[in-house]
């Protein structure tokens, strides 16, 4: 009898159990399906090509551009990952100047490219270690097929070559502009979220130099080089800067490189759009071919390769 009874209780433990079992297993599937939502959102946006222009100054503060170009199957509210304090926002939608709501997101526009280019500055970026400058950024936009990111440092300031920690990660490139030390990335399909790290430091005060002295020399250099820019701007570059061709005439391969094109200022080097794109070489050469046929770009040789120059400008 004792035995009989022993059994009845083990019986109903072990349906106790099941019950318990199957409804934890429901609650881990909704609480997985839920999360998968809003990890839905970000994977089903493209971004072809994303550009991030840091321009670091002397009082520790930074005037930042980003340039991407993004494509959905859906009308989506897209995350623009601005910081927590900014000033003097720019936002522009499809080359349309927008109002920013405080909600920092913006709708992108379904099946077709979504061309945004967000500018502010931003004050406290860079923090102070006694001689040393440090300046971190992550990036945290999803799925990027094509990153460029470049760093302006300030005038006179340099990086120590013999410390390895001074640039995280390994740049591309490390150049100068003839004023500024510029750090360089360009990467495909980059990890998110990724951390950058920038240490710097004042050549001035390391060599005890007075800079000051040749402050309106580079002042009156600066204001010549951009007199000759605006007067070759002027007598050249304008008479091709007004033509215009509506989007509707070009592919949509057609439009990616006019839209990089536009990006790096209306001129490339061919060799660098495959690296942009991911395209092959002879898929750039048929898109540029077709392109000169609608007279939207020229190129000219130059060494082993040839320089694109944007002819007209896309008609949203």
């Amino acid at each position: 009898m004792f035995s009989l009874i022993l059994g009845n209780d083990m019986v109903k433990q072990r349906k106790v159990l099941s019950k318990f079992s199957f409804m934890s297993s429901i609650l881990f599937f909704l609480m997985f399906s839920f999360s998968n939502i809003f990890v839905f959102a970000d994977t089903q946006v493209e971004i072809t090509y994303l550009k991030i222009d840091v321009e670091l100054m002397e009082d520790l503060s930074l005037k930042e551009t980003i340039d991407m170009i993004l494509f959905t199957k859906e009308e989506i509210d897209f995350d623009l990952h601005l910081p927590q304090i900014y000033k003097n926002l720019e936002l522009m939608h499809n080359d349309i100047k927008i109002e920013f709501s405080e909600g920092k997101t913006i709708k992108l526009t379904a099946n077709e490219l979504n061309s945004i280019k967000i500018y502010y500055t931003f004050s406290e970026a860079i923090e102070k270690k006694k001689k040393d400058f440090i300046y971190m950024r992550e990036l945290v936009y999803p799925n990027v097929k094509n990153f460029i990111f470049r760093i302006k440092l300030p005038l006179a300031h340099g990086i120590n070559n013999e410390d390895i920690s001074s640039i995280i990660p390994e740049p591309t490139y490390l150049q100068s502009d003839g004023k500024r030390i510029i750090v360089l990335w360009e990467m495909k399909s980059p990890k998110t979220p990724t951390m950058f790290r920038v240490k710097y430091n004042s050549l001035v005060e390391n060599n005890d130099f007075n800079f000051n002295i040749f402050i309106p020399f580079i002042i009156f250099s600066i204001l010549l080089v951009v007199s000759g820019i605006l007067i070759f701007n002027k007598t050249f570059k304008n008479k091709e800067s007004e033509l215009k061709i509506p989007s509707s005439l070009l592919s949509e391969d057609e439009r990616i490189i006019c839209n990089i094109l536009r990006n790096e200022g209306g001129t490339i080097k061919q060799k660098r759009l495959s690296n942009l794109t991911g395209f092959s070489k002879a898929k750039i050469t048929k898109i540029l071919t077709n392109l000169e046929k609608k007279e939207v770009i020229r190129r000219e040789p130059i060494g082993r390769t040839f320089v694109v120059t944007l002819k007209k400008k896309i008609n949203h």
